[in-house]
């Protein structure tokens, strides 16, 4: 059955390769030929991107089941299932990379799962996750006023049922065996970000000085720790 809240990314990806997103930035992480699992696949676009242009074996995972048809076009392999569980993505093989763009902050217990995603990978194998980072002012700016709004989209999107900040993430995946792990900030200043030739560099200067503040994503990554 459709997942009535779930919101639609099905739109095409370009320029990922110079992009300063974090589809872009994660993109041109994944090692060309990789076998990657991407959890919460959507309709399979950005695995799609990975293939054809760098060459990986993508396999997804996406619980909602007419996403996942369209992504069976587009990926190796996908598995409709959630992701709610410590061993959801037991039996689905291991990987040189696995993705979670977006998708922790929609899970009950995103913890268990990072220790599956742990096993899942082989030895040496990457995490790349990006989640909305919950310091950002944006919200600090709602709290001060009392508000604590969800919205239908970005950080309070109304689905997500989990939080992160640079640090809660690092924690996170350490705790879960991960090694070198680190967290990196993609930073969301709108006005400025929108200034020709100069407003993106200055964003991320910004972003060096004032990460916890000014990072809108968190981009987390991790290697399995028994390599």
């Amino acid at each position: 059955m459709d997942d009535p809240l779930r919101t639609r990314y099905d739109f095409a990806l370009t320029s990922l390769s110079v992009d300063p997103g974090s589809r872009g930035r994660v993109f041109r992480a994944v090692p060309v030929g990789a076998k990657v699992l991407d959890v919460g696949c959507d309709t399979g676009r950005f695995g799609e991107m990975l293939a054809g242009e760098k060459g990986c074996e993508v396999h997804g995972i996406e619980r909602d089941p007419s996403a996942a048809r369209e992504a069976a076009h587009r990926l190796r392999r996908v598995h409709v299932r959630s992701v709610e569980s410590a061993d959801a993505l037991a039996e689905v093989g291991t990987f040189d990379v696995i993705l979670f763009l977006d998708v922790l902050e929609h899970i009950y217990d995103p913890w268990s799962v990072l220790r599956g995603a742990h096993d899942a990978l082989r030895p040496g194998g990457q995490i790349l996750t990006v989640v909305p980072n919950i310091a950002h002012i944006s919200v600090l700016r709602r709290l001060v006023q009392g508000r604590f709004d969800y919205e239908e989209h970005g950080t309070m999107d109304r689905t997500h049922i989990r939080w992160f900040t640079r640090g809660s993430l690092g924690r996170a995946l350490s705790q879960s065996g991960f090694v070198r792990a680190k967290v990196d900030v993609i930073p969301v200043v709108p006005w400025l970000q929108e200034l020709p030739v100069i407003g993106q560099g200055l964003a991320d200067t910004l972003a060096s000085i004032l990460p916890n503040q000014v990072g809108g994503s968190l981009l987390g990554t991790g290697f399995r720790g028994d390599a």
